[in-house]
């Protein structure tokens, strides 16, 4: 199978205004989620006062929207950095879109009119047995989960399946085919270091879109009375194993575009080349594997899957450092580029995935995580990664996509709001951080009055925060409305 090459030069404004709708809706999700989030470090700072009902729904609609809304954003972002070099279909992409959007309404409404508290991980079989909602609110909240599934099921095999097309073979598209002598020009060698990332990244989140399914049926059957009995510890590894793909496909889909802005800005190409395939393919195998170090705690678990997981855990990182960090910050050395708004949320964005890394690697060594499982170190570098870096990408994509499409320059105070959305993010991070080497427990409703001063320190950091991203809002609302005309007419800017 092949296809007609895109000519340089043209998009397609279809493709273009469902991603635009893609990235401006998963960024409203992502600041709403973000103000549900303040409201629960208030509440453990002692400034306000939520009882643990809503606290726990508040917990669950925001540890669910977060990941939903920044997955959402980041697949508006892939399409449209893929539609530079490969056809896409902007009706497929309209209906993994719609069937995503209801997915995420049967969540709210679950959490919200249901009162469903279960967290974003529904562990089986506790949704069923809640005491403060009923069976069908935790029956809407897996409902809401397998629509969620099943359009970014579609939308990955949608955007592989197109790029093999293109690339006339799957093999092709991971770039494979750059091992043999063809010409620059021969359509089987991917365009773009984003298209083989694009690849890899949908594959997998095909994968995750199986395993989720394989997750959430089975208990809805349960639930319904068609399925005696489920294995519990089945169970939580499938939850684990899709919720672990889920969030780490955020970071990759977003690492894309990194390769994007930095070649972009720099004036520095960033082609497929064997190294970027090589690492890539890497990530493809390993990021599957580690998901038992969320499980170090489950005696019953198999005890080569631990020890596995931790080892792995080292070295899924390594691809990425190498090819990803040091090739972006290998480009932006002495590239005499300006710092524009997507350059520097790129820079906090690198500073953010590496941090929030470390982190993460230190939190997967057994002995460590025997002390810090329970405690905000957790979140500390989840959320180090996710808002200081797979958001920052992002957000970075958004910002450049929406200026150019409409045509209007960034001013000055849009770069200070830029480094402030680094200062806010850091500082509410490092309490985090602060809290969880202190013994500080997470999802707990109420603090103690001696760990309440980590969450009051972190309040005007998301303050700051809030308004950094309020000011970079307004910037995206005001130039919608040219970007997306901008984006009906099929030109590249």
């Amino acid at each position: 199978m092949s296809a007609a090459p895109v000519p340089e030069g043209v998009r397609d404004g279809g493709v273009l205004r469902a991603a635009l709708a893609y990235l401006v809706t998963g960024f409203a999700t992502f600041l709403l989620m973000g103000l549900l989030g303040l409201h629960m470090r208030l509440d453990q700072g002692g400034l306000m006062t939520v009882s643990p009902t809503w606290f726990y729904r508040i917990m669950t609609l925001h540890g669910s929207g977060m990941v939903a809304g920044t997955m959402l954003a980041t697949m508006g972002g892939l399409a449209a950095a893929v539609e530079r070099t490969v056809r896409l279909s902007a009706r497929a992409l309209w209906t993994a879109f719609l069937v995503y959007m209801l997915g995420m309404g049967f969540i709210v409404l679950a959490t919200t009119l249901g009162g469903f508290a279960a967290g974003w991980t529904v562990l089986y079989p506790l949704p069923a047995l809640g005491r403060v909602w009923t069976l069908w609110a935790a029956v809407a909240a897996f409902v809401g989960y397998l629509f969620v599934t099943l359009g970014f099921t579609f939308y990955c095999f949608h955007i592989a399946w197109q790029i093999a097309v293109e690339r006339h073979g799957l093999g092709n598209a991971l770039g494979w085919s750059l091992w043999r002598k063809t010409e620059p020009s021969d359509p089987r060698r991917p365009r773009s270091a984003v298209e083989i990332i694009a690849t890899v990244v949908t594959l997998q989140g095909v994968f995750t879109g199986l395993v989720g399914a394989a997750y959430v049926v089975p208990v809805l059957l349960k639930d319904a009375g068609l399925v005696a009995a489920l294995d519990p510890l089945l169970e939580k590894n499938l939850a684990y194993l899709f919720g672990h793909q889920l969030a780490n496909l955020n970071i990759y889909f977003a690492a894309a575009f990194v390769y994007a802005l930095v070649a972009e800005h720099t004036g520095r190409p960033w082609p497929a080349s064997r190294h970027v395939a090589v690492a890539w393919n890497l990530v493809l195998l390993l990021v599957l594997l580690p998901w038992p170090h969320h499980l170090y705690q489950d005696f019953a678990q198999p005890a080569f899957m631990p020890i596995a997981a931790e080892a792995v855990s080292f070295l899924v990182g390594i691809p990425s450092f190498l090819v990803t960090i040091f090739g972006a910050l290998g480009r932006i050395h002495r590239s005499g580029m300006r710092w524009s708004v997507p350059m520097i949320l790129v820079a906090l964005g690198l500073w953010g995935w590496v941090t929030g890394g470390l982190g993460a690697v230190l939190d997967s060594v057994i002995q460590v995580n025997q002390v810090t499982h329970n405690t905000l170190w957790v979140p500390a570098h989840f959320h180090t990664y996710y808002l200081l870096g797979a958001a920052a990408f992002t957000w970075a994509y958004l910002y450049d996509l929406v200026t150019r499409l409409a045509g209007v320059p960034e001013g000055r105070a849009s770069r200070v709001a830029a480094w402030l959305y680094g200062v806010g993010g850091a500082g509410f991070v490092l309490m985090f951080f602060l809290s969880g080497a202190a013994g500080v427990p997470r999802r707990y409703a109420a603090h103690l009055p001696q760990w309440q001063p980590f969450a009051r320190i972190a309040v005007p950091f998301v303050v700051l925060l809030s308004l950094a991203l309020a000011w970079l809002a307004v910037d995206v609302v005001t130039r919608l409305r040219p970007a997306w005309v901008g984006a009906g007419t099929g030109t590249r800017n």
